[in-house]
C-alpha cells in the first residue's frame, strides 16, 4: 500500500539487531533545529509565501543578533563617566580589561541545575547557621537528598497507615528503630521480631511526597546530573492507586553504585516518605523486586530485550516484602515497565497497570546514566 510508517514497522526489529539499542539514536537536535529555524517563522508569518518569508525572518534575525552584539563591544568602549558623576575620581580608577570581554556575558545561557552537593557540604561546615535542624538537605557517597523544610503532612502513625493502605505500618518503623539505635545495617527481608504493639516513642510523623535528589554523571564523575523528583503520593481521586516511583537501594549507607551496576543492591517502589517528630531519622516504607534469574546469560539480563526481568517479592503468607530504611540508601530512581502475559489482568487500566502486575522490566534505556550502569559491558 506503500504507507511509510508500515514500511518503517518491517525494519524496526532488523534495524536495532543491526545497529544496537534505539538509546544511542536521538532526533532532538534536529528536531530543536526544525523548531526553531522552521516553526517558529511560520508561526509569525501570515500564513502565505511560507518560503520567502522564513527566509526573510531568518536573515533580519541575523542582522539583529550582529547588531546587538557590536553595540554590546561598543557600548563597553565607551563607558566613560560623566563630568557630573559625584563618583568621577573613583570611576577613573577602574581600567576595564577589554581583551576578557566575552561574548557569553551577553548572550542567555542555558540555566545551570542546582547543585545540592555544595549545599551538603556547607551544611556540613555550618556554613549556614541558620539552617533548620535537623537538616534537610543531606548525602551519601553518590547522592545527594532534598526535602522541603515544611512537610506535605503530620499526622499519626495509625492515621498513616489508613491514608497510604499500610496497615503493618506501625511494627515495621519499630523494625527500622531497633537496627537504628543500635547502628545495623537495614536487611529487607521481611522478618518482623517487633510486637504488632511494640511501643514506639513517638506517636507522629512528618510525611513528604516528593524528594529531590541528585547524582553525578556516569563518565564524567565530577559532574553533576540534573535533580530529579521522586513521589510517594497516597490514593487520591487522581491516583485511585497512588503514585509511586522506584529507585535502586543499596543495603548499608555505603555503597560501590554505579560501578557494579544492580549487583548487591535492590530494587524498591517507594510508599511513604517521613520523619518521626523529635528524631533525625528521614526514612522511606518501600516494597521490593526480586531479580528473576536469567540461566546462561553473564550480565543476568533478558537475552532479547537485553534487560533486568523483576518480580514483586512476596512472602509464604502471599503479602509483598516490605521494610523501612534510611532515605540515605536510596542509589539512583529507575523506572519499570509492567511485563504483560497473554491474558492482561481485568482491571488493569493506565492508572493501576503498576499496582495490579506482578512482573516488570527495569528499563535501562529510560536514560542514558541508567543505561550505561545497567548494560552488562560497562566501561
Amino acid at each position: 500500500w506503500e504507507i511509510p510508517k508500515l514500511e518503517l514497522l518491517q525494519s524496526v526489529v532488523s534495524n536495532i539487531q543491526c545497529s544496537g539499542p534505539v538509546i544511542q539514536w536521538s532526533a532532538d537536535t534536529t528536531e530543536h533545529a526544525h523548531v526553531q529555524e522552521v516553526k517558529v517563522p511560520a508561526w509569525l508569518s501570515n500564513n502565505q509565501n511560507y518560503y520567502n518569508q522564513i527566509t526573510c525572518y531568518l536573515d533580519r534575525s541575523d542582522k539583529c543578533f550582529h547588531f546587538d552584539v557590536t553595540t554590546y563591544f561598543e557600548t563597553r568602549h565607551e563607558g566613560n563617566p560623566s563630568e557630573n558623576d559625584d563618583n568621577l575620581e573613583e570611576e577613573h580608577d577602574i581600567e576595564l580589561d577589554f581583551n576578557n570581554c566575552s561574548l557569553c556575558d551577553h548572550m542567555n545561557l542555558p540555566r545551570l541545575p542546582l547543585n545540592y552537593f555544595v549545599i551538603t557540604n556547607a551544611l556540613a561546615c555550618d556554613s549556614i547557621p541558620n539552617a533548620p535542624k535537623p537538616h534537610h538537605t543531606f548525602s551519601n557517597i553518590t547522592t545527594t537528598f532534598h526535602l522541603m523544610t515544611k512537610p506535605s503532612l503530620c499526622m499519626t502513625i495509625d492515621d498513616t497507615a489508613v491514608l497510604f493502605k499500610l496497615p503493618d505500618l506501625h511494627p515495621v518503623i519499630g523494625e527500622f528503630l531497633k537496627h537504628a539505635q543500635n547502628h545495623l545495617n537495614h536487611p529487607i527481608s521481611g522478618v518482623m521480631s517487633q510486637d504488632l504493639h511494640y511501643p514506639l516513642p513517638f506517636d507522629c510523623i512528618q510525611i513528604w511526597y516528593k524528594i529531590c535528589i541528585q547524582q553525578f554523571l556516569y563518565h564524567k564523575a565530577q559532574d553533576i546530573d540534573t535533580p530529579q523528583t521522586l513521589r510517594a503520593l497516597p490514593p487520591s481521586g487522581d491516583h485511585p492507586h497512588g503514585l509511586y516511583d522506584t529507585v535502586i537501594l543499596s543495603p548499608g549507607p555505603n555503597s560501590d553504585w554505579p560501578q557494579r551496576g544492580i549487583e548487591g543492591h535492590v530494587v524498591a517502589q517507594l510508599r511513604l516518605i517521613f520523619r518521626p517528630l523529635d528524631t533525625d531519622y528521614f526514612a522511606t516504607y518501600v516494597q521490593c523486586f526480586d531479580v528473576i534469574m536469567q540461566p546462561g546469560n553473564s550480565g543476568n539480563v533478558h537475552p532479547i530485550t537485553g534487560m533486568h526481568l523483576l518480580r514483586r517479592a512476596m512472602k509464604s503468607s502471599a503479602e509483598r516484602l516490605r521494610s523501612v530504611v534510611p532515605i540515605s540508601h536510596i542509589c539512583s530512581p529507575v523506572h519499570l515497565i509492567p511485563k504483560f502475559d497473554k491474558e492482561a489482568h481485568s482491571h488493569l487500566t493506565r492508572e493501576s497497570s503498576c499496582e495490579f502486575s506482578n512482573d516488570f522490566w527495569l528499563n535501562k534505556y529510560w536514560s542514558k546514566e541508567l543505561y550505561h550502569t545497567l548494560s552488562p559491558l560497562r566501561l
